[in-house]
């Protein structure tokens, strides 16, 4: 996957041949990070958009319609959090999970109140995404919930 620069205006894939389970925003500062879990949701069946940080998350999201958004907790410009109330304001029913390698007590505080769903600690595992990312698709409660490093 090049890294164009105008990675959040396009879908990055249409997963030919598969069924789409739905379309994920992902939001992260790393490209690295963007490319494997973009390419992790693609191979189970997402759908996939991509931003470098909360703003321009947040611009690709008002411009189209997405089941749920995958941010980064700490990005420059605004950070995952922030887009999350931000998200929820406009679609409170709009899922949105945090990516982190910060201090899982620390997020848990700051999060335990807020617009987040769930977070997931790096590292992580395609399980730790894949049971992440479909039960926040398929809850219809909000419960925080995380996983991924201990």
């Amino acid at each position: 996957m090049k890294d164009t620069g105008k990675e959040a205006k396009q879908p990055v894939s249409s997963n030919a041949g598969k069924a789409i389970s739905g379309r994920i925003l992902v939001a992260d500062d790393n490209k690295a990070m963007r490319d494997v879990v973009s390419e992790l949701l693609e191979c189970i069946g997402y759908e996939v958009a991509l931003a470098i940080n909360g703003i321009e998350a947040l611009a690709v999201f008002l411009k189209s319609t997405f089941d749920l958004v995958l941010a980064d907790f700490e990005m420059p410009a605004m950070d995952g959090l922030c887009l999350a109330g931000h998200i929820k304001e406009r679609s409170p029913s709009t899922p949105v999970i945090l990516l982190t390698g910060a201090d899982r007590e620390t997020v848990l505080k700051k999060v335990e109140k807020g617009p987040v769903d769930s977070v997931i600690f790096k590292p992580f595992t395609l399980e730790d995404l894949q049971t992440t990312v479909q039960g926040a698709l398929t809850s219809g409660e909000r419960e925080h919930r995380s996983v991924g490093a201990r």
